[in-house]
């Protein structure tokens, strides 16, 4: 069963939304301690720079779903990092200009701020378990949770980019071969 409510935008609808969501994959938001520990696996695996642990808090408090945690054996072996933002950021997106090392805080969206659009910021998983963990969480996030918004992302990996465009309907935005991705909203796939 779908979580969609009509008529509810809100940043904080969203966020409790993801959690929710998330948790009953096994996720729960980032505890700052373990920041450094979810960047080492997010650059490892995606063999990509990524957000500093500062810029990481810095969002996190801004929207607590922004960084989700999967532990397994005491450890973070699972990131999501999904972004809520604000209608002045398309523009920003399409054009390639997005700062995903330094996100502008006026781009996001938080508390009674309408969310149009998200940003997956990042996914990473250290194990097959927590791969598959991830997958789940990205496959609620886009075709229940967060389903009637526009999701943007940068494709770090040529896997990354197959399995963004072949499982959660995203498509190039500039060109053919671009690593920048954008999946409308999905409602029609909800209600199938």
């Amino acid at each position: 069963m779908s979580t969609l409510r009509a008529g509810c935008v809100s940043a904080a609808e969203y966020g409790r939304r993801m959690l929710q969501s998330a948790a009953r994959c096994g996720f729960r938001s980032a505890d700052r301690d373990e920041l450094s520990q979810a960047r080492a696996i997010a650059s490892q695996m995606m063999s990509h720079e990524v957000a500093s642990e500062t810029t990481l808090g810095r969002i996190l408090e801004l929207q607590p779903a922004s960084t989700l945690f999967l532990h397994e054996a005491g450890a973070v072996s699972g990131m999501v990092s999904t972004l809520l933002l604000r209608p002045r950021a398309e523009p920003v997106l399409r054009a390639g200009a997005f700062d995903g090392l330094s996100p502008d805080e006026a781009l996001l969206a938080r508390g009674a701020d309408g969310a149009s659009l998200y940003y997956v910021w990042g996914i990473a998983g250290a194990t097959k378990e927590a791969r598959a963990a991830v997958m789940d969480v990205m496959h609620r996030f886009r075709f229940d949770v967060l389903a009637e918004l526009t999701a943007y992302a940068v494709a770090a990996t040529r896997v990354g980019r197959y399995v963004g465009v072949t499982q959660l309907g995203f498509a190039p935005v500039r060109h053919p071969g671009d690593n920048l991705i954008v999946s409308p909203p999905q409602l029609a796939r909800v209600a199938a």
